[in-house]
């Protein structure tokens, strides 16, 4: 017999009566993820945030200036009052285990928009289904997105998408993986939908929040301090020493490392990741994940928010990161590498 407690108690009441609904699977109600789930999210964008504006939807104009364009199709994009992109991922039912990725993916092109592709692509959502007469132009799409963003678009904002899965079950696989990709600085949000059926036949469904959960701090009173205060967003873009490549070749960073060889050697050329997992001897997903806890290293133990390199994504034709350094950082870590440890 399971015993095991729901997470979710839903009841249908009547005075004094409060009858418990039992959960179904979406798959079994014939629900379709774009037709259905993804028409939710297009007229009730609260489910993916409280303060999302709906950019657009199914965005699968990628560009690379040489080679195969990607064929890969965004299914919902917005955008907060803060100007942070936000790129939902839908599901219907249990996720697939590499969903995670897939979102990565997804909000690393996404960074790249600016404002006028932006607007662009508003004007397009805001008008579709909209008779030709009834048509927003692209002044009416620009001003619907800057109202909303308070601070205005920036260059900066745009460049740290925020992630939202959502789907009806996640299995141990993702949860784990988009812990500690959150650990490592990634904004992502796992968002849970189920469906009741009352008895008169009609469909309830409830949106939760499965991941972050709300953190036991929040819930506490403690001793103020300043330290507390120092958020990442705060640190400032400095210099990077010759000492700081020090720090770098001396700890178990590989990855970096063969970045920094490989843009040391090539400066002012652009290297995509591929041939950078290759150096290192990593497989990709290894070297994405070594990559991510390098930018969390940034923000932590050298407190400043900039990496030692440019980075583009798509630049070389290939949907991937590509990564340079200027001349005189390339000096500057030929100088630590030569330097005895």
């Amino acid at each position: 017999m399971n015993t095991e407690q729901p997470s979710e108690l839903v009841y249908s009441v009547a005075h004094d009566q409060a009858t418990p609904l039992d959960s179904v699977e979406i798959t079994s109600l014939n629900l379709l993820e774009r037709q259905h789930l993804q028409e939710w999210v297009l007229k009730q964008p609260e489910i993916i945030g409280n303060d999302v504006l709906i950019v657009t939807f199914e965005f699968d104009r990628w560009s690379a200036p040489i080679g195969t364009q990607p064929k890969d199709r965004l299914d919902v994009l917005g955008i907060t009052e803060e100007g942070q992109l936000v790129v939902a991922e839908l599901k219907r039912g249990k996720v697939p285990d590499t969903v995670d990725l897939q979102a990565i993916k997804y909000a690393a092109m996404a960074s790249r928009f600016d404002e006028d592709l932006l607007i662009e692509l508003h004007m397009e959502f805001l008008n579709r289904g909209k008779t030709p007469q009834a048509q927003i132009t692209q002044e009416e799409a620009s001003v619907s997105l800057n109202q909303h963003v308070a601070t205005g678009l920036t260059k900066e904002t745009l460049l740290s998408p925020k992630i939202v899965i959502l789907a009806e079950e996640f299995s141990v696989t993702v949860t784990s993986s988009v812990i500690w990709l959150v650990e490592q600085g990634l904004d992502i949000t796992l968002k849970q939908y189920k469906a009741y059926r009352t008895a008169s036949g009609e469909t309830i469904m409830t949106i939760s929040q499965f991941y972050p959960v709300a953190d036991v701090a929040a819930f506490q009173v403690s001793p103020y301090s300043k330290a507390h205060q120092k958020k990442v967003e705060n640190l400032p873009e400095s210099a990077w020493t010759v000492e700081d490549f020090a720090q770098i070749i001396v700890l178990p960073f590989e990855v970096p490392q063969a970045l920094m060889d490989l843009c040391a050697e090539r400066p002012e050329e652009w290297i995509g990741s591929n041939e950078v997992y290759e150096r290192a001897g990593v497989p990709p997903k290894n070297g994405m994940g070594k990559m991510a806890g390098f930018g969390y290293s940034v923000r932590t133990r050298f407190e400043r928010s900039n990496p030692p390199w440019n980075m583009d994504w798509a630049h070389g034709g290939v949907n991937q990161q590509y990564y340079s350094l200027d001349q005189e950082t390339a000096e500057l870590w030929h100088a630590a590498r030569a330097a005895p440890q």
